[in-house]
């Protein structure tokens, strides 16, 4: 997974980290990591231009004059690409700038000086791109600095995630990790509060296969395209653009980890059914195939036809497109084992089965959608008229108990209850810390002995006046806890233990 710092940034805070030092820690502490950069760095003189007008080439048909806008100039530029009109905004080489080896200057193309080049997204962040890459975000200014503006060069961190470690499969995840490494809070994220409501939408579970299904029905949406900000996030997560509306539950995948998908409500006939396949059962995907279902298929469906195929790809005939008006927004829980079954068995790999594989947060649900729904209100106009939550067995915490003894034993180093609990704590698992005398006796020894180079400790014989001995380069050293006997020759040690804080006050006789 490709995780870059500046969404990472909105997270934890991570901007003064080195990313070198922050990829070296990941390796030694928690999980293999690389690091990358994003986009072309060898790109001079790039700026965003916006088309004024276009004309055919006199003499040329294929190519295309351009008058363009590149910040209080006007310029004329030649392409081949006879897509580009007034009003798309592009991005622009000026003469005297380079791409690669490629140095741009101003060419007579018989008759028409072309003064500088239009760039696919290819040349600039090796995203592969047909043609000159065109938008039309107005709150990008032209003449802004491509380099500035795309983050080129930004640090990508690059995962490479073990299957126990579905946790770390999101920007959160990666987030909390974090934290814990280096004591740093989480950054608290505005989520609106939206409780269900509304009738507008049936819906029935009918296999266990599911266990959480939470649907919104948004109306009045606007498909369009998403503002450039969007678009960046995903090239640099290594995703293709698509629309506002899907570009959002993918955004959302990547941050927070819960895989969404978006119908097109007009689209679906019925209520909608959480149910096993029928055996011969077809479906078309989103990625033109289609798919001969079993029994053990877990779907997506409406009382005429699959809808999708669930946790691993959405349906043709219900997807979301330029002309949709109206949404369902799934946010879901599937069975992992479903999931990994029947992506293998039709060999079906996307990120939304990666992660549902190996596990998502099916308490991070409601938040995920959310966030979802709050953007595409943002950038897609929609209002949300329902919604329902399903969730007929909800997730209960198990407790667990940490001898404080083995901890340090089996983690070979004394650490202070405070930072466990710390740690434990900013890992999302709450943690109260309740230690035995002993255990804790045991662990003070312990870090005494590291602390002074010693092997380690041994428990008093019956007679010696000493409640343990270091065993220190061939000899020993007597440990007493609490008040010193007369003549007593050691350490002597007292401890208070405030919650989880221990205090140490160490004399030596």
């Amino acid at each position: 997974m490709r995780v870059p710092y500046s969404e990472l940034n909105k997270y934890v805070k991570v901007e003064d980290i080195d990313p070198e030092e922050l990829v070296e820690k990941l390796n030694t502490h928690s999980v293999e990591a690389t690091l990358d950069y994003f986009g072309n760095p060898d790109v001079e003189k790039v700026v965003v231009a916006q088309i004024l007008e276009t004309e055919p080439h006199p003499s040329l048909k294929r190519l295309l004059v351009c008058k363009v806008d590149i910040g209080g100039e006007t310029l004329t530029i030649c392409t081949n690409d006879r897509s580009v009109k007034a009003g798309d905004k592009v991005f622009a080489v000026l003469p005297g700038g380079r791409v690669g080896d490629l140095t741009i200057s101003e060419r007579n193309f018989k008759g028409v000086i072309s003064q500088g080049m239009f760039l696919g997204l290819e040349e600039l962040v090796g995203v592969p791109s047909e043609g000159v890459f065109k938008f039309h975000d107005p709150s990008v200014e032209v003449g802004t600095d491509a380099v500035r503006l795309l983050g080129i060069g930004e640090p990508i961190i690059e995962l490479d995630i073990t299957p126990n470690r579905g946790d770390l499969l999101s920007v959160k995840g990666l987030a909390r990790e974090i934290s814990a490494l280096y004591g740093r809070p989480l950054k608290e994220k505005e989520v609106p509060l939206i409780e269900t409501f509304g009738g507008e939408v049936e819906i029935e579970i009918l296999d266990k296969g599911c266990n959480r299904y939470r649907a919104a029905v948004v109306r009045n949406v606007k498909v369009n395209e998403s503002p450039l900000w969007l678009m960046l996030a995903l090239w640099k997560f290594g995703e293709a653009v698509i629309n506002n509306v899907v570009d959002i539950t993918n955004y959302l995948l990547f941050t927070e980890g819960n895989p969404m998908h978006a119908f097109d409500l007009d689209k679906i006939e019925g209520k909608i059914y959480v149910r096993s396949a029928k055996r011969g059962e077809k479906f078309r995907a989103l990625n033109g195939r289609e798919y001969s279902l079993t029994e053990e298929d877990l779907v997506i469906a409406d009382d005429k036809k699959v809808l999708a195929l669930a946790g691993i790809i959405g349906g043709s005939e219900s997807a979301v497109s330029f002309e949709t008006k109206n949404l369902l927004l799934e946010t879901a829980h599937f069975d992992p084992f479903r999931v990994r079954k029947s992506a293998k068995r039709h060999d079906i790999r996307t990120e939304s089965s990666y992660r549902f594989e190996r596990n998502v947060d099916i308490e991070n649900v409601e938040m995920a959608q959310n966030l979802a729904l709050k953007l595409i209100s943002e950038l897609a106009k929609g209002e949300v008229t329902a919604l329902r939550d399903i969730y007929p067995n909800p997730y209960q915490p198990k407790v667990v108990s940490l001898n404080f003894k083995k901890l340090v034993e089996f983690g070979g180093t004394y650490i202070e209850p405070s930072k466990v609990l710390e740690i434990l704590n900013r890992l999302g698992l709450p943690t109260e810390v309740e230690i035995e005398e002993e255990d804790l006796k045991r662990a003070i020894l312990k870090y005494l002995s590291q602390k002074r180079g010693c092997k380690g400790f041994r428990l008093p014989y019956e007679g010696e006046n000493a409640d343990a001995y270091l065993i220190c380069k061939g000899k020993e050293v007597a440990v007493k806890f609490g008040k010193a006997p007369e003549n007593f020759k050691g350490l002597v040690v007292n401890y208070t233990l405030e919650g989880a804080n221990l205090h140490l006050d160490i004399e030596e006789f």
